[in-house]
């Protein structure tokens, strides 16, 4: 299994999913983060705030952003997708998450906590998620690269995050 880094970027304001997404892989794309297409890959869903539950979906190799984008936004709960970036060792994800199940309120970047993702923790940081969160107007971006144990859940309500975010000091940790 393995244990992973996680870092929050929690949007200043809710964007349309559709049109927040089509834009973000644009953006991404120029800092060589894309998508992992492949007959291994899926979509996880988020469970809905009403525990609705919706089956992974597979992806494929034919598959273009955009019909991954469509198939991500067909679902309130929104999900997981998985990327390739060069200075990360194993697949990146990220995870696009919605507190109303109607609009993206942020995304959780997180990569496998190995050996070789600890020694280049600060390019990491400094080269992807950094970038990363530059593609986007955020309120905050807090997480663990490697040194800070504190770890959130975004499945858990968005006013309890903040508050247990609020008093804490992470690896990353970014407040407008």
């Amino acid at each position: 299994m393995g244990s992973y880094n996680t870092t929050l970027v929690l949007f200043k304001e809710k964007q349309d999913p559709k049109t927040f997404l089509s834009d973000f892989h644009k953006k991404i794309k120029d800092i060589n983060v894309v998508l992992e297409k492949s007959d291994y890959q899926r979509i996880v869903f988020n469970d809905k705030r009403n525990e609705e539950e919706h089956e992974p979906i597979e992806l494929y190799k034919l598959m273009t952003d955009e019909d991954i984008i469509d198939l991500l936004c067909s679902w309130g709960g929104l999900g997981l997708l998985s990327y390739r970036q060069n200075d990360i060792e194993l697949a990146l994800s990220i995870n696009y998450v919605s507190w109303d199940d109607k609009f993206i309120e942020g995304i959780e970047v997180t990569f496998n906590r190995s050996y070789q993702n600890y020694i280049n923790k600060n390019k990491i940081k400094d080269d992807v998620i950094i970038k990363i969160a530059n593609c986007i107007d955020y309120k905050l971006v807090v997480g663990s690269i490697g040194d800070s144990e504190d770890e959130f859940r975004t499945d858990l309500d968005l006013e309890y995050n903040l508050e247990y975010i609020k008093n804490k000091k992470f690896d990353i940790d970014l407040r407008k």
